[in-house]
């Protein structure tokens, strides 16, 4: 197990450039019709439409039109859920017809954070299985203690209280709380 590597390849500089930036381009490239619809086959369209957009943006290939729609529908459902007994698409339709809180540009949005999240969490579980021997206790606590030399202390300024010891054994999850540190690094980012 080669540490320094696997820390590089979970540093934030390079999960920028070779996991988020793909994503953030496709977002970018894609231009929303418009920001209120009329009828329900029209965000349809744009929604099947974005995510196969987007998904062959990345390289992800282009998904058949059924299964861009029910990717987009999940994500809405997701995403725009009020409550454990409402789906969240309808109200996603619902923003989209009268364009509070941003209309289709909100939609779409929503759709694009769910695809770069879920990217980067396929990246951090292939990182982590492809380079960790997840049996051996002395590959986790070598990595755990190089993991928390290293980003402890930004772990810990945002709220994760972390201890190598208490992670040994689950370094898995230590890195899921890196994970959620850089998105909320570039949260704050995306707000100045």
């Amino acid at each position: 197990m080669n540490v320094e590597k696997i820390l590089d390849l979970i540093g934030q500089d390079y999960i920028n450039k070779t996991v988020l930036m793909p994503h953030d381009v496709a977002r970018e490239t894609f231009q929303v019709p418009r920001l209120v619809v009329t009828a329900h086959d029209e965000f349809k369209f744009i929604v099947t439409n974005y995510v196969q957009h987007h998904k062959n943006s990345v390289g992800e290939g282009q998904p058949s039109f059924a299964a861009a729609f029910g990717e987009a529908k999940n994500i809405l459902d997701r995403a725009f859920q009020e409550d454990q007994f409402q789906e969240g698409y309808p109200r996603a339709l619902q923003v989209a017809f009268d364009g509070t809180e941003g209309g289709m540009r909100r939609v779409i949005n929503e759709i694009a954070d769910a695809l770069r999240r879920r990217a980067m969490q396929e990246y951090i579980d292939h990182v982590f299985h492809h380079h960790v021997n997840v049996l051996s206790k002395a590959d986790n606590e070598l990595l755990s203690e190089a993991f928390f030399q290293r980003f402890g202390p930004i772990l810990e300024r945002f709220g994760f209280k972390v201890d190598k010891h208490t992670w040994a054994f689950n370094t898995r999850a230590a890195l899921e709380y890196h994970r959620q540190a850089i998105e909320q690094i570039m949260a704050i980012a995306k707000k100045i």
